[in-house]
């Protein structure tokens, strides 16, 4: 019962925080102006060269448009697609921003979002037939494996894992999925991802795994940094006693 409790105060301070955010308010705001103007104008149906411009491939990248690493995460391939990736920034973002600042939680969007565009210039299919990469799901794999690596005891809510398992968890199924394509004809993993095909499943492999995985990789770094051993005084001033009592022994 008083777990119960506890998880629900827990989401109930997370929603008052939400009226005190500023940053993840001002990117949601962002996302929906620009996916409303894309929307009202036709979408990608009607400007599809306003996505191959912006979107993300690894031959327009290579050709030149160097860009794309970051507009790619400002447009989206549908309202559901925005709704998802909005929430994630919403709600995950305030929570880091009420504990790190709007500083920390800017520059782990913008190293989530550039951890996605390597992961998905690396591992993802290329060719005539790869459509764009769009959306800001890679900033949302950073803040949340960002807040499985600085809390990875802490439950989850509403999953009954720690912050640790559903990192690693994240992680692992991401690469899997990603190497698993099978436009990408890796042995072995291939075969897994024919099989997926032949089963109903080939949607699955529409999804950016390699961006995920980037940007998720991203958080964990990112997060490892804000780990570190810190230098203080106090740890000179012991290291300095520690050599002088060294060299007296010596």
């Amino acid at each position: 019962m008083n777990s119960i409790v506890a998880r629900m105060n827990g989401v109930g301070r997370n929603f008052s925080q939400l009226g005190q955010a500023r940053l993840p308010w001002l990117m949601l705001l962002l996302l929906l102006v620009i996916h409303f103007t894309l929307e009202s104008r036709g979408g990608h149906l009607s400007l599809p060269w306003f996505y191959v411009t912006f979107g993300l491939t690894r031959d327009s990248f290579l050709s030149g448009k160097v860009w794309q690493v970051v507009t790619y995460a400002l447009l989206h391939g549908s309202w559901l697609h925005l709704v998802a990736n909005t929430g994630c920034l919403l709600m995950l973002g305030t929570r880091l921003e009420h504990y790190l600042g709007s500083r920390k939680l800017l520059k782990i969007v913008v190293f989530g979002i550039l951890g996605g565009a390597v992961g998905h210039l690396v591992l993802a299919a290329a060719g005539e037939n790869a459509g764009p990469l769009v959306g800001s799901s890679a900033a949302c794999f950073g803040l949340l494996i960002l807040i499985t690596t600085l809390s990875p005891e802490s439950r989850m809510w509403p999953l009954p894992v720690s912050g640790r398992h559903l990192g690693i968890g994240l992680m692992t199924a991401s690469a899997v999925l990603a190497l698993s394509d099978p436009s990408l004809g890796l042995p072995l993993f291939s075969k897994a991802g024919e099989w997926m095909v032949r089963r109903g499943l080939g949607s699955w492999f529409l999804i950016g795994h390699a961006c995920h995985l980037g940007g998720g990789f991203a958080g964990w770094l990112y997060g490892r940094w804000l780990l570190r051993p810190r230098v203080t005084l106090e740890r000179l001033r012991l290291e300095r006693a520690r050599r002088e009592a060294a060299g007296g022994n010596g």
